[in-house]
């Protein structure tokens, strides 16, 4: 079987991460620390499981605007129950949460035939409005409930929960990305819907399923964040579908559709979050580093471009040749 290579793309961008978190040390030399960079992998996972769905919505020609909105409603529905039943049933009903709205979101998409930006965009609105209800517009707290804080700040043979966490997320996404049928048909819708329905594929099935996984993967997160901030909040996630769509295209998914690459994905969410970091510990306001992530994904936007003329341009080439 024929290794999987890291691209070119992948290796630069790491190779960045890496230079950026050097110049951040050599300005603010507790950048390097033991406790700082543990806290940047912990904040890494709340966007790089996120983005782990995010790709595979990307790979099948769609995207999720609403999984700010997501990540707030879980976290309502997370703080309610918890308070009343405990963890467990709170982490059932947030899934199931999870899999009802990506599942409206792929019918919306598939059987309306609107497209994933508007039809994401609407539910976004709808979601938010319905988590600000549910909460009265006010936080629900979570004091005490020291099952619910492990999932931010618990340990496992000294490692954070949420890096564990992390690793297991993007082992899974690697098996069915690369190794299943799934993976490979997620792909050929994003390359050719026609085609892959011509083949057999059900194209409306894999959309619908593509939606579901990028929704859990915004509940786990949800589930991370709420855990954080022991309060459930319908405020939280209003930017986070931003820095996980540009954490994504950054990474080197194509954004017409057809490859992903989750690599990619987790390196960029290192790199977004080392360049936050860096930022906080220099004291720059809020609103800079937003601009600053703006301008990142900007860039990203155009280095697609970049990967995605020069992919057509060899595939004319080679049409060429033959």
């Amino acid at each position: 079987m024929k290794k999987r290579r890291i691209d070119f793309n992948t290796l630069s961008l790491l190779v960045v991460t890496v230079a950026l978190f050097i110049i951040f040390t050599i300005l603010q030399p507790n950048m390097a620390t033991v406790f700082n960079i543990r806290n940047i992998l912990v904040k890494v996972s709340l966007t790089a499981i996120a983005a782990a769905g995010m790709t595979f919505a990307y790979t099948a020609g769609v995207f999720d605007m609403s999984i700010g909105s997501i990540l707030a409603l879980v976290s309502v529905f997370m703080a309610k129950v918890a308070s009343t039943k405990g963890l467990l049933p709170a982490i059932i009903v947030g899934v199931a949460v999870g899999v009802a709205v990506g599942i409206a979101n792929g019918l919306i998409v598939t059987k309306l035939h609107i497209q994933a930006f508007a039809a994401t965009l609407v539910s976004m609105i709808i979601i938010r409005g319905i988590a600000v209800l549910m909460s009265s517009g006010a936080d629900i707290p979570l004091y005490g409930m020291t099952s619910v804080k492990f999932i931010s700040s618990g340990t496992v043979f000294g490692i954070p929960f949420p890096i564990i966490l992390m690793v297991l997320v993007y082992a899974v996404c690697y098996f069915v990305y690369y190794k299943t049928a799934f993976g490979m048909k997620v792909r050929s819708v994003g390359s050719n819907k026609a085609a892959a329905h011509t083949s057999g594929i059900k194209v409306d099935r894999i959309v619908i399923a593509v939606f579901v996984l990028t929704a859990l993967t915004a509940v786990v997160s949800s589930f991370m964040k709420t855990a954080q901030v022991m309060f459930g909040k319908a405020s939280i996630g209003e930017d986070f579908a931003l820095e996980v769509m540009t954490t994504v295209v950054l990474g080197g998914t194509a954004i017409k559709g057809g490859s992903g690459n989750l690599t990619g994905s987790l390196i960029a969410s290192i790199l977004i979050t080392v360049i936050r970091n860096g930022l906080n510990l220099l004291n720059v306001n809020t609103y800079y580093q937003q601009l600053v992530i703006g301008i990142v994904f900007i860039l990203a936007l155009i280095l697609n471009g970049i990967r995605e003329m020069r992919a057509q341009s060899k595939l004319k080439e080679g049409i060429g040749a033959a």
